[in-house]
Order: structure tokens, then C-alpha cells, then sequence
């Protein structure tokens, strides 16, 4: 019997601060990650979703692809979000086919650019029916159009072929994280979940319901390499050793350092056992990073806001995911401020995983694995 499985496609997250991999596969119990690996990028090689130094990205991925020992070259890559325009329309149902044909010329109002010069793609949200003014009922669809820079889905091309990959599907980062966050699956439930995806350069805030995509917005220059860079310029650092105190340091400066104490020198030091000494270096870090989370946790609020105000549901909690997510301080205070608990993303979560994987930090993983899940 012929085998019509879809390929094994690894998934493939470009950012800013590095590369991600993921290779699944089918399992009896549902899906498997069978391989991962990630590779840093030198600072500058990807801004704004952007590929600036095309050499250094392929350099990456050889090496990535060593290291991975993924196998297959296939690859389903994300674009960034922030050169992705999405508008949710309604228009007249057709079949699949004659939907997808006469897509272009159905919306050519709906969006603010040259449509000769965007790759064009819909996620279907529901159908309805709408009366037509003479007692007959006229079928309706409900999509999110997604409109992509064709220069930018070529660059992203390029690089992959030069590293000797083979690109196979271009997906968005905003769908992968949705099919991470379900396991692949729809799930079964009504409640509005906001992903917020916290990366090295760009804020992405993805709303979904049901596995349904209502809402992403992605605002470029408010993640973590901007607290980095603001530390990094007023302390005169290198790149590297401000990134290590801002993570040491986070928003609430570094956790106290407990020191064994001999018994009989116990009562003695139970007054100032709680006392926290904070250095003029993290306490000056503290101080130019906090900013940066005020201006990260107003970008959420007022996607959520925007959101609500165009008739959107109640958000009934955040998930976090991304680089920065972790940083000491920072869901604390998104919980304290926004008043809608928190949670983090570990993609891994819920599937099975390969022995050799079980000790692999998985939040780095998000964007990739929902790449991987959509072959």
C-alpha cells in the first residue's frame, strides 16, 4: 500500500537572538518531538523580523542542522509577525477552491497595500447565514486574511536554499503558537486565551478561541533586547555582560542568597534573616529595566483593550511564552497590573518526547513546534 502520511517537516523559528529547530512526529497518543536544537545569532543578523546579514543566518543553520542531526532538510519557517497585515472579513461562502481563487479580488478593499505585491492566505473563523432582503438566506464566511510582503517571503527563501534547506511551507509565528498552545488540536472550550509572545526584539499578542485565531498584533522594539541595549548603553557594557546582569537582575533585583548557618546561630540571625542587600550595579540596572516592563506591560493592556472595544470577549487568561518571558519579576508584575492570572507555554508539555530531549529546556520551543505540527 502506497504511503500518503504528510512528510516530516522540522519546524523552523527565526528571531533576533537566535534559531530554533523542532522535528515531531505522529505518535498513537498524538505527537512526539523526536529532535530539537537552537542556535545563537550574532547580535544585528535578524532585526524586526528582518534578515540583515544573510551570511551569517546560513552559517547558523549549518551549524544548527549539525548539531540537531534533524532527518530531513524540509522545512516549515515562520515569518516574523511584524511584516504580517491580518483583517478579519466577511464575505460570500464558495467552495474551498473557488474561495481560495477568488480571494484576491473579493478583498482588495480590505487591506492598505498593493495586493501584486503580498502573498495572500485566509484562516476560515465560522459561517453563518444573512438574510438578503428578499426572505432568502445568503451563506456567509467569516476569515482572517493574512497578507505577507512577497520580498520578504523570497529573502527568507534565499537564506534557507543558500544553507542548503528546503523551504516547504511559510507559516506565521501568531497560527504556530496557537497549534502549540492546543497540542495540535482544537480545543474544547469558549474561553478567550491571549498568548503573549515575548521575544529578543519584538511584542507579539495573539487571542485566540477554540484553536480560532481572533486577534494578533505585533509591536516591534518593545522586547527584551531593549532593556539589554538600555542597560548596556548607559553602563557602557558589552552586549553579553548587560544581558547577564539584566537576567540576573530582573525587575525586582537579584534572589537573596541563603547561607547555611550553624545551629547554635540560628535564633541569633532570625532578625535580619529577611534582609536583602542590593548592590549599586543591580540596583542601577533596576532602575533603567523597569521602564522598559511599564512600557512592555501598557503594550499588552492595550492590545487586550483594543480588542474588547471592538466587541471582543473578556480574556480570561495570558500565556506566556519567548525568551524574555522568564525574567525574574515580569509575570508578577503582568498578574498585578493587567488582573488576569498568568501562566507560561512549555511546549512540550502534554506530548511525549525522545530520552535524549527530557533535560531540554522546552520554552524556548513554541514558535518551532507548532511549525512542526502544521506539516
Amino acid at each position: 500500500m502506497k504511503n500518503t502520511a504528510a512528510p516530516r517537516l522540522v519546524g523552523l523559528d527565526l528571531g533576533s537572538s537566535g534559531i530554533r529547530a523542532v522535528e515531531v512526529k505522529r505518535a498513537r497518543e498524538g505527537w512526539r518531538v523526536v529532535k530539537a536544537a537552537s542556535a545563537d545569532l550574532p547580535h544585528g543578523a535578524i532585526q524586526g523580523g528582518v534578515i540583515t546579514d544573510p551570511g551569517a543566518v546560513s552559517k547558523a543553520l549549518r551549524r544548527l542542522w549539525r548539531s540537531g542531526k534533524f532527518s530531513t532538510r524540509k522545512v516549515a519557517a515562520a515569518m516574523s509577525d511584524a511584516g504580517v497585515i491580518t483583517r478579519q472579513v466577511d464575505l460570500p461562502w464558495m467552495p474551498a477552491d473557488d474561495f481560495r481563487s477568488a480571494l484576491k479580488y473579493q478583498v482588495v478593499d480590505s487591506l492598505p497595500v498593493d495586493l501584486s505585491t503580498v502573498e495572500l492566505d485566509y484562516q476560515p473563523l465560522a459561517e453563518y447565514a444573512v438574510p438578503d432582503g428578499h426572505g432568502h438566506s445568503i451563506d456567509m464566511l467569516q476569515v482572517l486574511l493574512v497578507a505577507t510582503p512577497t520580498e520578504s517571503v523570497s529573502e527568507l527563501c534565499d537564506a534557507l536554499i543558500s544553507a542548503r534547506l528546503e523551504p516547504v511551507r511559510v507559516d506565521t509565528s501568531a497560527f504556530a503558537l496557537i497549534r502549540t498552545a492546543s497540542g495540535g488540536q482544537l480545543p474544547d472550550t469558549d474561553d478567550c486565551t491571549a498568548l503573549v509572545d515575548i521575544g529578543a526584539d519584538i511584542l507579539t499578542v495573539v487571542i485566540q478561541q477554540g484553536g480560532r485565531p481572533l486577534f494578533i498584533r505585533s509591536i516591534p522594539g518593545q522586547g527584551g533586547d531593549i532593556a539589554t541595549l538600555t542597560v548596556a548603553t548607559a553602563m557602557g557594557m558589552e552586549i553579553d555582560d548587560a544581558r547577564a546582569l539584566v537576567i540576573a537582575t530582573g525587575l525586582n533585583g537579584p534572589p537573596p542568597v541563603i547561607t547555611p548557618v550553624a545551629e547554635s546561630n540560628v535564633f541569633g540571625l532570625l532578625t535580619g534573616a529577611g534582609d536583602t542587600q542590593i548592590d549599586l550595579t543591580s540596583s542601577r540596572a533596576m532602575a533603567l529595566i523597569n521602564p522598559w516592563a511599564t512600557t512592555l506591560v501598557g503594550g499588552i493592556r492595550d492590545s487586550l483593550d483594543y480588542f474588547q472595544a471592538a466587541g471582543g470577549a473578556r480574556v480570561s487568561r495570558l500565556v506566556l511564552t519567548g525568551r524574555t518571558s522568564a525574567l525574574n519579576g515580569l509575570s508578577e508584575r503582568i498578574t498585578t497590573e493587567l488582573r488576569i492570572p498568568v501562566s507560561f507555554l512549555d511546549p512540550f508539555d502534554g506530548i511525549s518526547r525522545s530520552r535524549r530531549l527530557q533535560d531540554v529546556d522546552s520554552g524556548e520551543f513554541a514558535v518551532a513546534t507548532g511549525l512542526a505540527m502544521g506539516a
